[in-house]
C-alpha cells in the first residue's frame, strides 16, 4: 500500500461530476443538522457555529443570518490568504454560506426533539452531533468541487502550510474560532453562551474524526 501523504487522493477520478455535486450538498446538510442538535442540547454548540451562535444571542438575530455574515468574513479571510491564489469562481462561496446560513435556521426548526434538561443525554447529542458534522465535513471536502466558507479556509491555509493535514489545521482553526467566540461572548454578554464543555469537545475532537473518516477511505480505497 502507498503512503497516502505521497499520492494524494484525486476525487475527480473515481466520482462523476453529479455524484460529487451531490455529495458537497449532502454533506452541507449534515453539517447544519449537526449544529442545530448542539444547539438544542444546550452544552455549547459546534467550533464552526460558535460565533454565529454568540452573536445570534447577543444581538437578536437569527442562526442563519450570523451564519452568513461570519463566513463572509472567512471568505474575505481566504482572499487575504491566498492573495493572487484566490481565484473569482471561489466566490460562489458567497452562495453556499447563504444556503448553510437557511439550512441551520431550517434544522433548528427540525431539531427540537434535541431539547433536554438532561446533562448525560445532552452529552449523547454532542458526541453524536461532533461525529456527524465529521462526517459531514470529511463528505462535502473528498469531492475536491468546492468549500463551504469554514472548510474553505482550512484548505487555503493548507494550502500555505501543505504539510499539515487537513483534520489538524482543522483543529487550530476550531480553537482560534471558539477562542473568538468566547471573547464575544463576555464583552458583549458579560459571561459564555454559547460556548461550553461540549464546544470544548468539538474543537478538540471534529478534526480528529476528519482525519479518520479520511485514513479509513484510504485504506477502503488502497493507498
Amino acid at each position: 500500500m502507498s503512503n497516502p501523504h505521497k499520492k494524494p487522493l484525486d476525487p475527480a477520478q473515481r466520482f462523476s461530476l453529479p455524484t460529487r455535486w451531490a455529495m458537497f450538498f449532502v454533506g452541507i446538510f449534515i453539517i447544519a443538522f449537526a449544529v442545530a442538535i448542539t444547539v438544542h442540547a444546550g452544552l455549547g454548540t459546534t467550533t464552526i457555529s460558535s460565533i454565529p451562535v454568540v452573536w445570534a444571542a447577543a444581538s437578536g438575530l437569527s442562526l442563519g443570518i450570523t451564519t452568513f455574515i461570519v463566513n463572509g468574513f472567512l471568505i474575505l479571510g481566504q482572499m487575504i490568504i491566498l492573495r493572487s491564489k484566490f481565484k473569482p469562481h471561489m466566490l460562489v462561496q458567497f452562495v453556499w454560506a447563504l444556503l448553510f446560513g437557511i439550512l441551520c435556521d431550517l434544522c433548528l426548526l427540525i431539531t427540537t426533539w434535541a431539547q433536554t434538561d438532561n446533562y448525560a443525554l445532552s452529552w449523547f447529542w454532542v458526541i453524536f452531533a461532533t461525529i456527524l458534522m465529521s462526517l459531514g465535513i470529511f463528505i462535502q471536502v473528498l469531492p475536491n468541487i468546492t468549500f463551504i466558507a469554514g472548510e474553505g479556509i482550512v484548505a487555503a491555509l493548507v494550502q500555505v502550510f501543505p504539510k499539515m493535514e487537513f483534520g489538524s489545521m482543522k483543529q487550530i482553526v476550531d480553537w482560534t474560532l471558539v477562542s473568538i467566540a468566547a471573547l464575544i461572548s463576555w464583552i458583549t454578554m458579560g459571561g459564555l453562551v454559547g460556548v461550553r464543555e461540549g464546544t470544548v469537545f468539538a474543537a478538540f475532537f471534529i478534526g480528529f474524526f476528519v482525519n479518520k473518516w479520511r485514513k479509513l477511505y484510504l485504506r477502503s480505497i488502497g493507498y
